[in-house]
Order: C-alpha cells, then structure tokens, then sequence
C-alpha cells in the first residue's frame, strides 16, 4: 500500500493507510479463503485524490472510503450481500476511534463478475484504478481490458439522471440534518460539478478517472464542441477549477456555510448552492439527450424523445424485473398502470424523467404536469403534495434502480 498515495495532502497519509489497514484486518477477521480472495480499494483514494479535512476533533473523509470485497462465487455474493451492507458504520465506529471520522463501504463482488464485466465508468475505473490491499497483486488483471470509447454513451447518461434525482433526496434531508451532517451534502454539491464534466467527458468517448485532469480536458472538449458550449452556463469552467482545488486539498471555509453560522443560516446556504447547480445540471442533460436521440429542441421535447427511444424488448425486460422484484415495493403499485405505462418507456427511464422534472421543480419555483401519471402507482397512492412527490420518486429509484 505505501507505493501509491491515497490523497492530496501527504500530512494525512499516514493516519488514512493506518485505517485502510483496519479494514482489511475487519474483513480477514469476518472471511477467509477459499470464500475470500481479495479486498480491493476503489475511488478517489486508489487513484491518490481521497479528500480530508483538519477538524478539532481529528481527521474526516468527505464522501466514502470505497472497498470490494472479491468472492470466490455468486452464491457467495446472494449470501453476503446483506450482512455486508452493515459492516461500514461496524467498521467505522471501531476503526476510527476519535481520530478519524470516515464514511466506510465494503461491496462484495463475485470473480466470475470481475471475468465478464462490461464496459462501463465503474469497470473502468476498477480494472485501471482498483489497488489489490489484499489478496493477489494480479487479481483485477483477469477483467477485461478496454479503452475509454469503449464506455457506452448510455452509461455516461446515467451517471447525470442518478446525480439528478440525489439532489431532489438531497433537498428534503437538509431540513432535518444536524450541523455536522450539512458538511456532507455541501461536499456532494462539490461532487456534482465534477461529476458533471465526468459525464460530458465519458459520453464523447475521454473517460477521465482523474478529478485533477478534468478541468483541462473539459475545456479542450467545449473548444471543440460549440453545442456543447452554448449548452453550459458561462461560469462553468470556473466552477469546475475550484471545485476540483477543493476536492484535492479542502478546508472548511471552501463549504457553503461556515461553523460560526447558525444552522438555519448554513441549511440555506447547502439549499441555494444545490437548486444553484439545477442551469448546469440541465443544460448538459440537453446536450447529451440532443446526441443520444438525434433531435434538438427543448429539455421537455429531449426528456420526451428519450422515454419513447427505449427499445420494445427493453421494456418487456425492465417491466418484468420490476413486476418480479424480490424486495417489497415502497409504495403500492398498480398492474394496470404499469401495462398502461409498457407502452410509454421503460420503469428506468421513466422514474429518471420524473426525477430529472421534479428537480427542474424546484429551481423554477413552478409547478409541472403531475408527475405520478409517469409512475406505475396505485391512485390512492399518487403523491398529494410536491415534498410527497419527490419522496416517491426517490423511494422508487432506490427500489428498481439503485438495487437492481
């Protein structure tokens, strides 16, 4: 591990390698070969851009420390795929021990699925970025290689509907998160900016892992793509410098909000810096629409296009999934608008339009075409109020998208 830095700041080394050990020891102590064969660093840490931050109390990690746990099988994936997903706040609360305040995740990942994965920003970025902390050096080299054109656009799409509806999830929690929990969302606002450049990079083929790299090579692909150009606000570029001299070396003054503030005073602050994000969010989502459908037009005639681009078999494919899903809806569903809505798009697609339309909601400050009539809900459970709505949509994401 001493052979690659972990982030920007070698006065942190140190202390983040002595908790990167920890993790391994917690997971050896919890599985053993042959079921266990490797523990795997991802992120921004395996690629030496982790972000720390100085506080009274000790060190804090802004975002997660990220960790595949490799397995010898699938079934041993189906097995311990729940019980892993308690282990980071286990892990972090015994690791940390006052000194550290970090966010830990550890996935499981079977090798078969390392074999046969697909390109992708995620396999990418593992395949390339991935350090073996445990377990065989070669381990990540059996997935297959690729280069970065090789990344379909459709992922590079999805990076930006995910980080759309996780704003409308973050709007709602910022009215209840305590003080030290506002430093997170205004962290992930950071985040957005830099991943908005990660798609527009990844959707023309120049995947850049690199945060550190991102703002040169963006500024060379709006040179070279005036649509591209016309469709971000003019400060971008500007955003983006200073959102990445802050993802390599933060400090507290670099957040929305200071700790002098009242918390009310800081919640507004995160609120208006993440509606504040909505111009550059949706003018790169036009751009990427424009090129996927090969059309032009405004961002509700591009959301339109997309929703009927979605092949027939998709469809078949996804809705059955749904109908199937082993995990309990969270909100009543309805067969006979799901059959309806069969003809429309895709389940995917068309609860990241209504996210995508809700988060639009809220930086217009005007109501939309009720968005539950795009949602396969049963009447009685169609949102009654904007909040209710966004909380719906998020809930169905988490659901059919983020644990499918």
């Amino acid at each position: 591990m001493a052979t690659f830095p972990l982030c920007g700041e070698a006065r942190h080394e140190a202390a983040i390698r002595g908790l990167l050990d920890g993790c391994v020891d917690f997971v050896r102590r919890r599985l053993s070969p042959p079921t266990l064969r490797g523990v795997v660093l991802t992120g921004s840490f395996a690629r030496g851009e982790g972000s720390v931050l100085t506080q009274a109390g000790g060190l804090r990690v802004l975002g997660d420390i990220e960790f595949f746990v490799v397995l010898a099988h699938g079934s041993d994936y189906q097995r311990l795929r729940a019980e892993m997903a308690t282990w980071g706040p286990l892990a972090a609360a015994t690791l940390g021990a006052g000194r550290i305040h970090a966010n830990l995740e550890f996935g499981p990942v079977h090798v078969g699925y390392l074999r046969r994965a697909r390109p992708s920003i995620f396999v990418y970025d593992l395949r390339y970025h991935g350090k073996v902390l445990w377990g065989p050096s070669g381990l990540l080299d059996d997935m297959p290689s690729f280069r970065t054109d090789a990344i379909p656009r459709e992922d590079a799409l999805r990076l930006l509907l995910n980080r759309t509806i996780e704003q409308i999830e973050a709007y709602d929690r910022i009215a209840t998160l305590p003080a030290d929990a506002l430093l997170d969302v205004a962290y992930q606002q950071l985040k957005i900016v830099l991943d908005l450049a990660g798609s527009a990079l990844a959707f023309n083929g120049l995947h850049c892992a690199s945060y550190a790299e991102r703002p040169a090579r963006l500024a060379g692909l709006i040179r070279e793509t005036p649509s591209l150009a016309r469709r971000l606000p003019p400060g971008f570029a500007r955003d983006l410098a200073r959102a990445t001299g802050i993802k390599l070396a933060p400090d507290d003054s670099d957040f929305a909000g200071s700790d002098g503030d009242p918390v009310a005073a800081r919640r507004g602050a995160v609120r208006e810096q993440l509606v504040g994000a909505a111009p550059a969010m949706m003018g790169l989502l036009a751009w990427e629409l424009e090129q996927l459908v090969g059309a032009g037009g405004d961002l509700d005639a591009l959301l339109d296009r997309y929703l009927r681009s979605q092949s027939l078999g998709r469809r078949a494919w996804e809705w059955t999934k749904l109908l199937r899903n082993p995990l309990p809806a969270p909100l009543p569903l309805s067969a006979a608008a799901a059959a309806r809505l069969f003809w429309r798009s895709t389940p995917r697609a068309l609860i990241y339009v209504a996210g995508v339309r809700a988060y639009r909601e809220l930086a217009a400050s005007a109501d939309v075409d009720p968005l539950e009539r795009g949602l396969p809900l049963a009447r009685a459970a169609w949102p009654r109020d904007h909040q209710a709505r966004r909380r719906a949509i998020v809930a169905l994401w988490r659901w059919c998208v983020r644990n499918s």
